[in-house]
């Protein structure tokens, strides 16, 4: 009698276990997508998005990345930067309207991600066949998320970094054609619920839904409408120029700035020195065919730094080489002018092969300003003497 009353009370707690372990599936179906993750997790993903603006013949784009970290507030009130250890090379031809999954992490469901961190080491482009290196206008990025609330087991981050390939001609002390390539990013960010297990490895492309798009627009024009060129002037006097630029915060989130570019119609010279007959040295200046149409400038604190590629062609009054570049971070309500203030000069990739070529706007001539960061906004300025 008491072997059968053991057998059924054993049988009966099988079955009770198993009703527990179903109820709980039921109550909880996502929590078994990832392998090992615990209760009260989320699997929180960094995918990155990319409709890319390139110069006409541009057929790749890579970008080689590492260093991505998130800022978790979470639901014990701490918060942290937390890497996450991802590294690779992207070309952004490949997500036009697709989103690729970069990094992989877990957090405590309930956390918000209000910060994603990605460092750009190197990027390259093939235009018409060749392939260049490039200069990217600032190397970190921190972009600010919207709505950064995690209330899913599988949720992410996506990343809308939206850079323009800046194609610079010019012609070396021999005359022949060069070019330089700068990227100047712009970039957005939104938490997003509508994923699927397959996401969750690295390096999965998938379609850019209509509504995640839709989200991606919408979160633009709100910084775009948020971060304002209050005014701006540029002025020329012989080979010197000066540009100041003052923009303000008036939203409610902090905006990061990358940089901006100048664009316009601009003379170009060079200054060549002339050995005569006696021994006299006499200079004749060179005007040149072939010069930038834009200028991008990088930002240091609150100076203005005018860049062209990676040859060592940054030559202002200050004759400052090598500078430690940093992106302005502006809160809000808070405005900051940004400045440059000397002589815009492209060097020759070797410096014996001749003097550089001197920059200057065009007194009279109107410019475009754009400010690149989170968003993008762009202001009409006339150059002056």
């Amino acid at each position: 009698m008491s072997g059968k009353w053991t057998f059924k009370y054993g049988s009966a707690a099988v079955l009770v276990a198993t009703i527990i372990i179903i109820v709980a599936l039921f109550a909880n179906p996502l929590s078994s997508l990832t392998p090992g993750q615990t209760s009260g997790t989320t699997s929180f993903l960094v995918m990155l998005t990319d409709p890319p603006t390139v110069p006409a013949g541009t057929t790749v784009l890579n970008v080689t990345y590492s260093e991505v970290s998130l800022h978790v507030a979470y639901p014990n009130g701490t918060s942290e930067w937390l890497p996450v250890n991802a590294s690779g090379t992207i070309n952004l031809f490949s997500l036009v309207n697709m989103s690729q999954t970069i990094a992989s992490t877990t957090i405590p469901t309930g956390s918000a991600v209000d910060k994603v961190q990605l460092t750009i080491t190197d990027v390259e482009a093939m235009v018409d066949g060749n392939l260049y290196n490039v200069t990217a206008l600032s190397n970190t990025f921190v972009v600010t998320v919207a709505n950064g609330q995690v209330n899913q087991t599988l949720s992410g981050v996506l990343v809308d970094f939206n850079p323009t390939l800046v194609q610079i001609q010019a012609t070396d002390a021999n005359g022949t054609l060069v070019y330089y390539y700068v990227l100047v990013p712009s970039a957005t960010a939104i938490i997003v619920g509508d994923l699927t297990r397959e996401q969750i490895k690295v390096g999965t492309i998938v379609q850019l839904g209509k509504n995640n798009r839709a989200r991606l627009v919408r979160v633009i024009q709100q910084f775009s409408n948020n971060l304002t060129i209050v005014n701006a002037s540029l002025t020329v006097n012989g080979n010197l120029t000066s540009l100041s630029v003052t923009v303000r915060n008036d939203g409610n989130f902090t905006f990061k700035i990358f940089g901006l570019t100048l664009h316009g119609e601009f003379n170009a010279t060079r200054t060549w020195k002339h050995v005569g007959h006696m021994g006299q040295i006499m200079d004749y200046v060179v005007v040149e065919k072939i010069h930038p149409k834009t200028i991008p400038f990088k930002i240091n604190g609150s100076s203005l730094i005018p860049l062209f590629g990676d040859y060592g062609s940054l030559k202002n009054h200050d004759d400052h080489d090598d500078v430690v570049i940093s992106s302005l971070i502006l809160q809000p309500g808070q405005n900051a002018t940004l400045s440059f203030n000397g002589i815009i000069t492209i060097q020759p990739k070797m410096h014996i092969f001749g003097p550089a070529m001197v920059v200057t706007p065009i007194v009279g001539d109107n410019y475009t300003l754009r400010l690149m960061g989170q968003g993008f906004e762009t202001f009409n300025v006339t150059a002056t003497s």
